[in-house]
């Protein structure tokens, strides 16, 4: 049983089916806007075109405020001339460029092997190269090209294979030693300006040695202290960074000097120096107790204004052990900074030459010198090949990632260093990246030898053909220096090229006839065919363009069995032009040529396959031309299938004349049958 329950529900109340007052999204009167309705009315959004160009709106008085050149170059990007100008703001079109990009290829396309793997091009570097090779010395001026040549320098000592000679291969270690010599020389000569500066610059002797010492000038450095009439202290120096047993003593020596509170009454200086002799290259330890026996701690390099590099120097010079690897030295120099006992840090080159960048960066701060990320991916098994080799450590611009590209080339190809995971995923969205990139600057063809290091073959050769599908109209002809480089250098199939021109003339130029050829030459028979059917050939039967067409039809020679429907297009017009020829040579042909003709001109204008206009003209033409033939043929007694005329796709005047002619022969033969 059910029962029925009445729930109250009080006074009769209206639902409020509208909680908010309704709002036109429309303003039909503007002096009604808000400041930001207005502001946004009134403003431009900014786009990208498939070039790269960005289009933005700009205040012409703001333009105005700013130099030639300034406006010319805006931060990252370069602001192109021809904007167009109005009374109230200026359109403006920009890009990113980096003209140097790729002058800087050269000799990496120079070292690249390319070859054809399963029909698609693939670039690698050779089995031996040197990191010297990639480097072009074109602007030494420019502080980036600078720093760029010592990150090649340094990536060659490092990592470039070395050759023991005879005479020292009895010795132990003799490749990490000869490896840590070179490293040592070339440090050495890097950090000899700056010691310089600070040797002429300091007050004391001895400050003038430390400056010395961090340039591993230690001849320089015996002799500022010789100037100082410290003999004793000079003679020690000369043998800093020797035998162990040095530092042995030296090391007793200060601990001594501390018990007995000695050191209170040496110069800082002089403490740094008896350190450095000690291998203690980083913190100068002090001692509480009394004023007069308080000695304060320090930070070597702090104290004396010594970069990072003098830093890392000094324990690659005097800390480590003769016989220990470069990567020690490294590894004591991070560990050193990671418990902040070292405060000179690795940031990157135009931070410590305090050139702006064309971006604000909020970690400016934490970007390491790409020199400092060498020497890690050289001592660390798990360093971050990624971070280190990012642009924003090398390049004022954080968009421009050649360098970055060419070592991530160089540093995974001649060993197992690689990124951490998807390394290939990896080194494939940088080689994406600066394809892209030289496409923005205009340098397409250098932008396919990037893409032709793809990893997936699929992937590189969609790519490639994309791009040159973008790019078809600057190829050129074949003798051309553009279509020369493409094939003989890059390796890419010539079917490649053709197709893409094939697109340029459909989407771009709109010749049907060149896109057939183009086809024709890139062996897509079957798609030539179609746009020859239904295009080319209709428009030569209508200008009466026999040798065109006689031509076309003479390169699918040998290709008729590959074309699915052949017999509806090169077929017809191949018969017709049989039919043209035999008709003018006044020679007999083939019935079954005309058997063809009968058949297949009206399958090729059946609904079902959308005949466009033109292609149902030339039909109509060409059924015309075959139904007086077949007639002409009837009446002089030849064993045709009159009747097939009315079949075909006629216009209307010739197929009430040709019915009109049957129904009279039809007639005509009754009566005869009569009589």
């Amino acid at each position: 049983m059910y029962h029925e329950v009445y729930l109250d529900a009080g006074p009769s109340v209206e639902p409020n089916l509208k909680p908010y007052q309704k709002k036109s999204m429309f303003i039909e009167d503007e002096s009604a806007m808000s400041d930001a309705d207005r502001a946004f009315h009134d403003s431009l959004k900014p786009s990208w075109g498939p070039d790269g160009t960005l289009v933005y709106a700009a205040s012409d008085i703001k333009a105005m405020s700013k130099s030639r050149r300034a406006r010319e170059k805006d931060g990252l990007l370069t602001i192109q001339k021809g904007g167009i100008v109005s009374e109230s703001r200026d359109i403006r079109f920009a890009k990113f460029s980096n003209e140097s990009s790729p002058d800087a290829l050269k000799k990496h396309q120079a070292l690249t092997v390319i070859q054809n793997l399963e029909g698609v091009p693939f670039a690698t570097l050779p089995d031996s190269y040197s990191f010297l090779d990639f480097f072009d010395n074109q602007n030494a001026r420019d502080p980036a090209v600078a720093h760029e040549k010592l990150v090649w320098e340094l990536a060659s000592i490092l990592f470039d294979p070395l050759q023991i000679p005879e005479e020292l291969e009895h010795i132990e270690n003799a490749l990490e030693r000869l490896r840590k010599d070179k490293l040592s020389a070339f440090w050495q000569k890097l950090v000899d300006q700056a010691a310089a500066q600070q040797a002429a610059m300091a007050r004391s002797n001895e400050e003038k040695a430390i400056a010395a010492l961090s340039g591993h000038n230690i001849p320089e450095a015996c002799g500022h202290l010789v100037n100082g009439k410290n003999f004793h202290l000079a003679t020690l120096v000369a043998m800093i960074g020797g035998k162990e047993s040095l530092k042995k003593d030296i090391c007793e020596q200060l601990a001594q000097w501390q018990k007995s509170k000695v050191l209170a009454e040496f110069s800082q200086p002089i403490r740094a120096l008896y350190e450095l002799l000690a291998g203690n290259v980083c913190i100068c330890d002090g001692a509480k107790g009394s004023p007069e026996d308080r000695i304060e701690s320090f930070i070597i390099s702090k104290r004396f204004g010594l970069d990072w590099r003098q830093a890392f120097g000094m324990r690659l010079w005097y800390a480590i052990k003769t016989t220990d690897d470069i990567d020690d030295a490294v590894k004591s120099f991070s560990e050193d900074m990671v418990q902040d006992k070292e405060t000179s840090r690795p940031q990157a080159w135009y931070v410590e030459q305090r050139i702006p960048k064309l971006w604000k960066d909020n970690q400016v701060e934490q970007r390491e010198d790409l020199l400092w990320g060498l020497l890690k991916l050289y001592a660390f098994e798990d360093a971050d090949l990624e971070a280190i080799i990012r642009p924003e450590n090398s390049q004022l611009s954080p968009l421009d990632i050649r360098l970055s590209w060419q070592l991530s080339r160089a540093l995974t190809s001649f060993s197992s260093m690689d990124y951490r995971e998807a390394s290939d995923e990896k080194k494939d969205q940088t080689t994406l990246a600066f394809a892209a990139q030289l496409n923005g600057e205009g340098y397409w063809l250098d932008a396919i030898f990037v893409l032709l290091h793809l990893s997936d073959k699929n992937a590189r050769a969609k790519s490639i053909q994309d791009h040159l599908a973008r790019h078809a109209a600057r190829i050129g002809s074949e003798d051309s220096q553009s279509f020369t480089t493409l094939v003989q250098n890059f390796k890419i199939p010539t079917s490649w090229i053709w197709e893409a021109k094939a697109l340029y003339m459909r989407s771009v130029k709109k010749e049907p006839l060149g896109e057939v050829e183009c086809l024709i030459k890139a062996g897509l028979f079957d798609e030539a065919h179609r746009t020859f059917a239904r295009e080319v050939a209709p428009k030569t039967i209508i200008e009466y363009d026999y040798s065109t067409l006689r031509s076309l039809l003479a390169d699918f020679e040998g290709k008729e069995n590959a074309i699915s429907d052949w017999h509806l297009g090169g077929e017809i017009y191949r018969d017709y032009l049989f039919l043209l020829e035999s008709q003018k040579k006044s020679q007999a042909f083939d019935l079954r040529v005309l058997e063809r003709l009968l058949a297949g001109l009206p399958a090729a204008v059946e609904d079902a396959r959308h005949p466009a206009f033109m292609e149902t003209v030339a039909i109509e033409t060409m059924s015309g031309v075959v139904a007086k033939t077949v007639v002409e043929l009837a009446k002089k007694g030849e064993d045709v299938d009159l009747p097939k005329v009315l079949r075909l796709p006629l216009t209307e005047d010739r197929y009430l004349k040709h019915t009109i002619d049957l129904s009279l022969k039809y007639y005509k033969s009754v009566m005869a049958g009569g009589r």
